[in-house]
């Protein structure tokens, strides 16, 4: 078995040991990579020069580069709930017959006789992402069609679960003072896109959806009042007029998860 010396700066010598003993003092800062070893009977050479050493004192993997954000369209500079809600008006606009038809079918589904709630819940965090899908996709100037509905289908499993322990979990919160529910509700209000276009499981998803909103959870509430605001005037312009609510208030919750992705982009990685 190979012996090993280390050799200070004053001269002295400090073993033998073995390779296992050595990589320890290395673990422990004891040795660098300029340190001088001595090999059995070799020369006394530095420590980053030994092949049985090279994996420790490799460079570390390059972080991965953070893709860009997808979107055309320009972000507001600060958080101001109407902002969003003004620029979702003016993107919906165009488009608002597909979302509209989106929104209506989700909202059908719902109200299935026996088979409503359930279905709901089955596959309704699904259908939420390949809504977000399309949000997303009108961001970055792909125009939505009503088929779009359907392309969440590929993160079934972990839509089906995020949207089932998100509904217990907040309902749970709701009972309990309202006011946990309603923070649970602001942390995980991402978690729908960031499946959508991340391969994240839905725990994982959940956890960077609350690193998104960090910091920004009383400026997502004024949202939240607002967009209340806005889905009650749907409902007083009676059915289509919830629906194309429905979609305004969607969209300023995509505008938004952009503005926060600039300033955080490490949150939410693929």
């Amino acid at each position: 078995m190979d012996q090993y010396w280390v050799l200070t700066a004053d001269g002295k010598e400090f073993g033998p040991v073995d390779l296992s003993s050595l990589r320890h003092w290395i673990g422990e800062r004891r040795v660098v990579k300029t340190t001088l070893i001595r090999k059995n009977d070799g020369q006394p050479q530095a420590a980053d020069t030994l092949a049985e050493l090279a994996d420790v004192f490799a460079p570390p993997p390059p972080t991965p580069a953070i893709p860009p954000i997808a979107t055309t369209v320009p972000l507001p500079t600060e958080f101001r709930s109407w902002d969003f809600i003004g620029q979702a008006w003016s993107l919906v606009k165009p488009h608002w017959v597909p979302l509209s038809v989106m929104f209506l079918l989700t909202g059908l589904i719902g109200v299935v006789p026996y088979v409503g709630p359930c279905l709901s819940i089955v596959v309704g965090g699904t259908l939420m992402v390949g809504i977000f899908r399309a949000i997303l996709g009108m961001l970055a100037g792909t125009p939505p069609t009503i088929e779009m509905i359907f392309g969440g289908f590929d993160r079934f499993g972990q839509a089906f679960l995020a949207y089932l322990v998100y509904s217990i979990l907040v309902t749970i919160g709701l009972v309990l003072l309202i006011v946990p529910g309603i923070i649970l509700m602001i942390m995980w209000m991402f978690v729908t896109p960031i499946l959508a276009e991340t391969n994240l499981d839905f725990w994982p998803a959940m956890q960077a959806s609350a690193k998104l909103t960090g910091g920004y959870r009383w400026n997502l509430f004024c949202l939240g009042l607002a967009s209340f605001c806005v889905l009650l005037l749907g409902f007083l312009c009676c059915c289509i007029g919830v629906v194309v609510a429905q979609a305004v208030v969607f969209t300023s919750f995509a505008l938004v998860y952009r503005f926060l992705q600039e300033r955080k982009p490490e949150a939410v990685t693929p």
